[in-house]
């Protein structure tokens, strides 16, 4: 049993270093273009948003079949509210006819992304493997001189010290000589690139002087995210769905992602802010194609060009 789990947690650890370090190939192509990395995260996240743009349509019937099947289940729990054994029975009929099974497109539409999001936050947040793919060797001997330099003693984030690096390269230039002139040169032209409107995308809100406007990233993260679920409810009609407790589950999920926001690299919260907008826009595209309406529309064309096939097959059969 160890010896599976260790595969499987280092085949996993495997496909995300691979994700992050495609990913970082993408983000360095643009960067290398424009030399902003506002602008070359908003490239990256397009690209990214359109690879996985047939992932966002199955999530979108999804959610259209699951909207329409939460009425029909509605339904039933007032019918069978004082039999849950019954409730059950009609649920399981309700998904045989509706023909779906609640477990199925789960790897597409759940896991799929989140391993995905993963390789995305790795490119962004450890640049020197992933972006400019430095060794990890080298990259391993370079962050570890960041304690040793006093001016930064606790300054640096815990999990974002190649982001740090990256903050502080003139400081530490100095001291990396297990780096190359070329890597030295990749990384100053990198650490050139993070002032985005006055703000500097390589510091952290947490910590930092309200003068120096970090706060605005978790604050517009926030905003993008309540507008991001606003835009998914209106178009699913699910606002008035959920019950009891679980009506404040997105208000904590939109203030946890400001908290997370606040605790870590602006330049993570941008890609963020920047990626949730895409969301939303893609989300307006494809439910004018892929709405609770015409998801019923094509599943009772469907069922009908069923019904004429087999209506079509009795009759053969008496014909002959």
């Amino acid at each position: 049993m160890s010896f599976l789990f260790n595969f499987l947690s280092s085949t996993f650890i495997y496909i995300l270093d691979f994700l992050s370090s495609t990913f970082g190939y993408i983000l360095w192509f643009f960067f290398d273009a424009v030399s902003n990395y506002a602008l070359a995260i908003t490239l990256f996240a397009f690209v990214i948003n359109v690879l996985m743009f047939p992932i966002s349509i199955k999530r979108q019937k999804a959610t259209a079949r699951n909207a329409r099947l939460a009425i029909k289940q509605q339904e039933l729990k007032n019918i069978y509210e004082k039999n849950p054994k019954k409730y059950n029975e009609e649920i399981a009929r309700l998904y045989e006819k509706e023909g779906i099974n609640p477990m199925s497109g789960c790897f597409a539409t759940l896991v799929l992304p989140l391993i995905l999001w993963s390789g995305i936050y790795g490119a962004v947040t450890k640049p020197l493997q992933n972006t400019l793919h430095i060794s990890p060797d080298k990259v391993a001997s370079a962050v570890a001189v960041l304690p040793q330099v006093e001016e930064l003693s606790g300054k640096i984030t815990k999990g974002y010290e190649q982001l740090q690096l990256v903050r502080h390269f003139s400081t530490v230039k100095d001291k990396l000589s297990m780096l190359n002139s070329e890597e030295l040169a990749d990384i100053e032209e990198y650490s050139s690139g993070f002032n985005f409107m006055g703000l500097n995308l390589l510091g952290t809100p947490k910590g930092t002087d309200f003068s120096q406007m970090l706060w605005v990233i978790p604050v517009l993260c926030f905003a993008s995210s309540a507008f991001t679920m606003y835009i998914g409810q209106r178009m699913m009609r699910t606002q008035n769905q959920m019950q009891g407790c679980a009506k404040f589950n997105p208000y904590f999920m939109l203030l946890f992602t400001a908290y997370i926001a606040y605790t870590i690299p602006a330049a993570v919260g941008l890609y963020w802010i920047i990626n949730s907008l895409f969301g939303a826009i893609q989300s307006i595209i494809l439910n004018k194609f892929y709405n609770i309406y015409t998801i019923n529309a094509h599943d009772e064309a469907a069922r009908f060009a069923l019904l004429k096939v087999q209506e079509s097959s009795v009759k053969n059969l008496k014909d002959e």
